[in-house]
């Protein structure tokens, strides 16, 4: 039986333990078989030790950082009759995925971090800490499946026919999301006593979001990254159930993003974010500005339109030549990744003045150079072998492609490549960056009277 054209799309409204617990009955069945399929030997971490990341590292940092995300995971959990932890788990599956394997170094707090050192695949270890790390990994720590290898991009108004903002991404990830039909769109409501925008996400079912954008103009996506400074989160010179340095897991920091109204206070989040692993992040905002978060677990290196381009593409590597100055590496292995970005921005230029639609975002993203590795990636085994670490090892393809338009607070979302697959739009109302449901046209210039929106008259 053919799986559906379309991914499920759920409308949450009201308090957080509502929405999470209709995601969670809605999509119940969808998140028992993703976590059929994560828990499975070679695709995480043995799951004693994800639990022990979960309750140590995860857990105590959404509560110091997020708490607000708490009551939404735990309604998921209870309507789809699981325990908190999994959730959790479906929630880190970024960040589980990328902690296994001989290159992560140790957890930069352990207090064996100042004994004997020595240097494996170019990358520092601590004698006691990698024996201990390595025995918590699991047996063959190299069988890693799960990291996802996307396309991103954001284009400013100046680029485009129409004026408005975009941004666009192929989600490239285990064929196994798209073949078992476990992502979901999700359409949110918070309610009014909250103080949140409206939001729609992209993600898998179970977890918070991410990629999407919001009812007040921002959006985020988001591609992997991985460097050297990429640590394993548990000092394991402390013994189970000892107080670790609390951390939140990359997805959650996208979903936190979209929670804010204020492009900068967005910002702030993502900078202040305690985390482990790196993430490229495509961020963006309706008042016409986009640029890219190339995220470590010590900074953030910022990218921005350039050499007239009026929009930033980004794919799986560090481009920063701030981060090429600093004291870490990539650790990704190149292959596509050194030839996506480029190839959108080649399809996307001779339109770049004011001669760009939607459409033409859509045709740069079907892009088939070196198919199947390619922007528009298409059900195949990967073809890149023999590279420490790297994690595709079966079956890859482009799960969704999405356009999202941050002026009007619309969407375009397509299941599978886009060059193939079947369109659905969404939208959402149009609220202020000054307060909740604060209606605003489009084309019409506003300004600030008494702290709120009022047009701007015409002389």
């Amino acid at each position: 039986m053919m799986p559906p054209s379309n991914y499920q799309h759920i409308v949450l409204k009201g308090l957080p333990y509502k929405r999470g617990h209709t995601h969670g009955e809605q999509a119940r069945q969808k998140i028992l078989d993703s976590l059929a399929h994560y828990h499975a030997p070679g695709k995480l971490l043995p799951w004693e030790t994800s639990l022990r990341i979960i309750k140590e590292v995860y857990l105590p940092g959404i509560e110091k950082y997020f708490p607000e995300a708490l009551p939404e995971l735990q309604g998921i959990a209870d309507g789809a009759a699981v325990d908190l932890n999994e959730i959790l788990f479906l929630n880190a599956r970024y960040d589980l995925a990328r902690v296994r394997g001989s290159t992560i170094r140790p957890c930069p707090s352990s207090s064996n971090t100042r004994s004997s050192k020595t240097t494996v695949n170019g990358h520092g270890t601590q004698n006691g800490v990698k024996r201990s790390q390595d025995a918590v990994l699991g047996d063959d720590v190299s069988d890693m499946q799960e990291l996802q290898e996307c396309t991103t991009a954001g284009f400013l108004a100046e680029s485009m026919s129409n004026g408005d903002i975009i941004l666009a991404q192929n989600w490239d990830v285990s064929a196994n999301v798209y073949l078992k039909d476990t992502a979901v769109y999700l359409e949110i409501y918070p309610d009014a006593s909250e103080d949140l925008p409206a939001m729609f996400v992209m993600t898998e079912a179970g977890q918070l979001g991410r990629s999407g954008f919001n009812s007040a103009g921002l959006g985020v996506c988001a591609s992997s990254l991985m460097s050297t400074e990429d640590y394993f989160p548990l000092d394991l010179s402390l013994a189970p159930g000892s107080p670790q340095g609390p951390l939140l897991p990359m997805s959650l920091v996208r979903r936190q993003f979209l929670h804010n109204t204020n492009f900068a206070n967005a910002l702030i989040n993502v900078k202040n974010a305690p985390r482990h692993l790196s993430n490229k992040l495509i961020v963006g905002t309706a008042d016409n500005f986009v640029m890219s978060l190339e995220i470590t677990p010590s900074a953030v290196y910022l990218g921005y339109p350039s050499n007239g381009d009026n929009f930033v593409v980004a794919s799986n590597h560090f481009t920063s030549e701030s981060f090429q100055a600093a004291q870490w590496n990539d650790r990704y292995p190149g292959g596509s990744s050194w030839f996506r970005a480029v190839r959108v921005a080649q399809r996307a230029r001779p339109s770049n003045n004011k001669q760009l639609t939607e459409e033409k975002i859509t045709e740069a993203f079907c892009d088939h150079l070196s198919l199947p590795s390619s922007v528009c990636q298409h059900m195949e085994d990967c073809t890149v072998k023999n590279v420490p670490d790297f994690p595709y090892k079966g079956a890859q393809t482009t799960l969704a492609h999405v356009r999202y338009n941050l002026t009007k607070r619309t969407t375009s979302v397509c299941k599978g490549p886009p060059c193939m697959g079947t369109f659905n739009q969404y939208s959402l109302p149009i609220t202020s960056n000054l307060g909740q449901h604060e209606n605003r046209e489009i084309g019409v210039n506003y300004t600030i009277v008494n702290g709120k929106l009022r047009k701007q008259e015409t002389p």
